[in-house]
This record gives C-alpha cells, sequence and structure tokens, in this order.
C-alpha cells in the first residue's frame, strides 16, 4: 500500500509540465516570469502538486496530501520547453524532466486528454 502510494506521488509530482503547447505571448523574457511569487497547482487522480518557481532558476514544491517536499532547478530551451532537475532525484522519473509548461498568466487553467490539469494562481498557496 505505502509503495503504491509513494508511487502515485511520483506520478503526481511529474505529469506536470506536458501539458500546453508554447505561446509567442509568452516569449518576453522568459516563460516563467507570471509564475513567480505566484503558484503553480496541477492535479492528477484527485492528488495536488504545488510548485513555486523563482527567478534564480530553482523552485520547491510540495504534494500536500502526503506532506512531500520537492526542490530542484529548473531551465528554459531554444523551443520554450522547461526542464526540471529535482533534487534529490525521484524515483522511476527522468532527470532532467522536460516539456512545454500548459499555463502562461495568473488564472490559466489546462487539462489535457488525460485529465491532468494545471492552474496558476496568485500568491503563494
Amino acid at each position: 500500500m505505502c509503495k503504491k502510494a509513494f508511487e502515485h506521488v511520483w506520478a503526481v509530482a511529474f505529469c506536470l509540465v506536458p501539458l500546453v503547447g508554447t505561446g509567442s505571448a509568452a516569449r518576453a523574457g522568459d516563460d516563467l516570469t507570471p509564475f513567480y511569487d505566484n503558484t503553480l497547482i496541477a492535479v492528477d487522480g484527485g492528488i495536488e502538486s504545488h510548485f513555486w518557481y523563482k527567478p534564480d532558476h530553482t523552485f520547491t514544491g510540495k504534494v500536500p496530501e502526503y506532506s512531500f517536499d520537492l526542490k530542484g532547478t529548473w531551465s528554459e530551451n531554444d523551443d520554450g520547453t522547461i526542464c526540471r532537475v529535482f533534487d534529490p532525484p525521484l524515483p522511476m522519473v527522468k532527470n532532467p524532466d522536460c516539456g512545454p509548461m500548459s499555463v502562461h498568466a495568473v488564472g490559466d487553467v489546462a487539462v489535457d486528454t488525460h485529465g491532468h490539469g494545471e492552474k496558476l494562481v496568485a500568491g503563494i498557496q
């Protein structure tokens, strides 16, 4: 049971990046500028993960239901994809974990065809 829950936490934490295409309006500066001082909330299977990105190219996060903390660094590729390097690396997840961001501004909400959702909310949640 615990192993199953543990594996689910990793699935939740890493379903976040691959949701949206890149948008040229978000390309002024870097794609994560609207994320600074705000919270990216991802939902997978009813489990929320919260991410806080910083301009120094670090991030922290939490999976509140499991009281599990995340941290690492992020970078942006020329094609607009965002890569996260988790420290420590997470089991069963490639490191770096790269993909496009699905939301670009506070208030944006996106859900992919698998039901994984993201929203960007104002402030630190």
